[in-house]
């Protein structure tokens, strides 16, 4: 088989992870399918399905959605994730929105957590501002 057939594509796709190296910096929005890596520094919106890791060189500024964080280097805003860990050398600065939170020895939070936002709550005050209006 050719490198460039589909199987093999369908199988990088689904183990690859996305990196952003040290030394490389991106402002906007990132939406992602797989895992991402972040060495360099990310401003903006950051959506991934999957795992996003925050390494000990990389930061993180504006808004994060993911399914599970981790973070040993720097992360300043709001983080809406089923899972979020500080790591030893991570430094977090802002509002977190999950039910399952674990900071490491040494691992820094200055903000607030408030738990995940349940669709059910978002669905009752739709329907409630429909009977007031």
């Amino acid at each position: 088989m050719g490198i460039f057939s589909k199987p093999s594509r369908a199988e990088s796709q689904q183990s690859a992870t996305t990196l952003i190296a040290k030394g490389c910096s991106i402002t906007g929005q990132l939406k992602l399918e797989s895992d991402l890596q972040v060495d360099g520094s990310v401003e903006g919106q950051i959506n991934a399905e999957k795992t996003l890791v925050i390494s000990e060189t990389g930061m993180v500024s504006g808004e994060i959605f993911a399914d599970r964080v981790l973070v040993n280097g720097r992360f300043e805003g709001k983080c809406y994730a089923a899972s979020i860990e500080i790591l030893s050398k991570g430094k977090v600065s802002g509002t977190l929105y999950t039910d399952d939170l674990s900071i490491e020895q040494g691992g820094k939070f200055l903000g607030e957590t408030l738990a995940s936002p349940d669709k059910q709550v978002v669905d009752l005050q739709g329907a409630k501002t429909k009977v007031e209006g």
